[in-house]
């Protein structure tokens, strides 16, 4: 049996015409944690958690905002990213 329940989804963008990247915070053994994960979508067309991703207690959130500010500068740095218009 589970002891993790599904949350609320925060955020949520299209990888590929098959997947999307899901982000919400969700409870695990009574510890609420963010969850980062890839969902796809099966042949019936319901879209299912898959076994990619990466979920980190709630306490570590400034962590992970730092981690991926660092990496936009590091990307706009090797100018990997595209210009803003």
């Amino acid at each position: 049996m589970s002891e993790a329940t599904q949350g609320e989804v925060v955020a949520k963008f299209e990888k590929n015409s098959r997947e999307e990247i899901r982000v919400s915070v969700d409870e695990f053994y009574g510890r609420k944690i963010i969850n980062i994960r890839v969902y796809y979508r099966n042949d019936a067309g319901q879209w299912l958690p898959g076994k990619q991703g990466v979920a980190i207690a709630v306490d570590r959130y400034r962590d992970l905002a730092d981690a991926v500010l660092q990496l936009g500068e590091w990307l706009q740095s090797k100018k990997l990213l595209p210009t803003q218009s």
